[in-house]
């Protein structure tokens, strides 16, 4: 269904437009005659709604009416209270809720491609994705990355389902890698510590080496007691001997000094012997601890080569459980990375069946032929709008074209013949040094 004839009057800038419409419509003129105007007003009809803005500045009334080359009537009457629509179907009867019919006939973006030309890019992927006639099989998708299982927007457009997939295993097999780094570090560093297969432990067992132990140590232990005990006989003897004097001086004040005498010689006689007593007591403690330092660090080295080689056998252990939760990772770093090529795979089948020549959406962004939307030229820019739009396109195929005079004369040319091959109907709007005018092709 296309536009036969347009109908303006007192809608904005326009006071009286009656048109022949064809299958690519250009709408030339100065800035100010009321270009826009013509595309708005298209625009307002179809989009609905109950704007009192549009009726032309002192009017008591305007009205918008498209008649389609089947007969059907588009109308919207539009007053300084409101506007309001009607539809005449190509039969004469008048549709009962005129606004849900309108809306069965137009998409918004395929009246206006220029919103989608300055439209932020998410909001550009959610219009191309969503106009894409493609979808993704969840049989396929789910073979793909099995045995994994992803959630994703079951209602959301197939590249849209596969880059919410992709993004999900993607991330997990990063989790992956970095984990079979942490493994291998951990098991070099487990390594590392092992004890060459060479090492031998010294000879003997703590038990014998602690026999030994025990036997100096008593050998010790009788000698010290030995002295002590003859030091104590000497001291008891020599200790009754200074009380036998001590009687004398009491009876015998005149051998004071003699025997004064002789106890200072007992005594000296006793502290010399004591000293001896005591260096060979020393000795023996000496000699003790000469023969037992070997066998303490001989036990101290079977203890501590026992601890290593039981903290080897644990690490050797460790090392296996780590080896086979490495081996794990591994086969989930190689299933993830399956899923990727097939996931990547399928995009690009998919891509392959788009009806716009190299366009692909990738990182959020709309490419073709690899560079990004908004560093494409106008004229590619425009051409990617308006197929998009053709995909939109509901039973009105028409679309509204505001500012087309931004492509030069040769581009324009391309543009127009291309849109004249299509089975949409453009009205295009465009700068000139001329007077308003309205030309039809096609």
């Amino acid at each position: 269904m296309k536009i036969a004839h347009l109908r303006i009057h007192d809608v904005l800038g326009i006071e009286h437009l009656e048109f022949e419409a064809g299958a690519f419509n250009t709408i030339a003129g100065r800035n100010g005659q009321g270009k826009t105007s013509v595309l708005e007003a298209i625009k307002a009809l179809c989009n609905g709604g109950e704007d009192a803005t549009l009726l032309r500045k002192g009017a008591e009334a305007g009205e918008i009416v498209l008649v389609m080359d089947d007969g059907t009537e588009l109308k919207r009457r539009i007053t300084p209270k409101g506007s309001y629509s009607t539809v005449k179907e190509a039969d004469g009867s008048q549709a009962g809720k005129p606004g849900a019919r309108i809306k069965s006939l137009v998409d918004r973006i395929s009246i206006n491609p220029v919103e989608f030309l300055g439209a932020d890019p998410k909001r550009r992927v959610d219009v191309l994705l969503d106009s894409l006639p493609i979808k993704a099989d969840p049989a396929r998708l789910a073979e793909m990355i099995a045995p994994m299982k992803v959630k994703y927007p079951e209602d959301a457009p197939a590249l849209t389902q596969i880059d919410t997939i992709y993004k999900v295993i993607f991330d997990e097999r990063t989790g992956t890698n970095r984990a079979i780094k942490e493994k291998d570090a951990t098991i070099n560093q487990l390594a590392a510590t092992m004890p060459p297969e060479d090492a031998s432990a010294p000879e003997g067992g703590i038990g014998e080496l602690e026999t030994q132990l025990a036997q100096l140590d008593s050998v010790k232990d009788t000698e010290l007691t030995r002295i002590a005990e003859k030091l104590e006989g000497l001291r008891l003897a020599s200790q009754g001997r200074v009380d036998e004097i001590q009687g004398e001086i009491d009876g015998l004040l005149q051998q004071v000094e003699l025997k004064r005498t002789i106890i200072n010689s007992e005594r000296n006689a006793f502290a010399e012997i004591s000293g001896k007593a005591g260096i060979q007591r020393q000795a023996t403690i000496d000699t003790n601890s000469a023969q037992r330092k070997p066998l303490v660090e001989r036990i101290a080295v079977i203890r501590a080569n026992a601890e290593a080689v039981a903290r080897a056998a644990q690490t050797a252990d460790t090392i296996k459980v780590m080896r086979a939760e490495a081996a794990t990772l591994l086969e989930d770093q190689e299933q993830q990375t399956a899923a990727l090529t097939k996931l990547q795979a399928y995009k690009l089948e998919l891509l392959k069946s788009l009806p716009i020549d190299g366009l692909s959406v990738e990182d959020g962004q709309i490419l073709r032929h690899g560079v990004v939307f908004d560093r494409l030229n106008t004229q590619q820019k425009v051409e990617i709008a308006v197929e998009i739009a053709k995909l939109r396109a509901g039973e009105l195929g028409v679309i509204c074209v505001d500012g087309i005079e931004l492509l030069d004369s040769d581009n324009f040319g391309a543009f127009r013949d291309r849109a004249l091959e299509s089975d949409l109907q453009l009205f295009v709007t465009r700068v000139t040094d001329g007077d308003f005018a309205m030309s039809a092709q096609g």
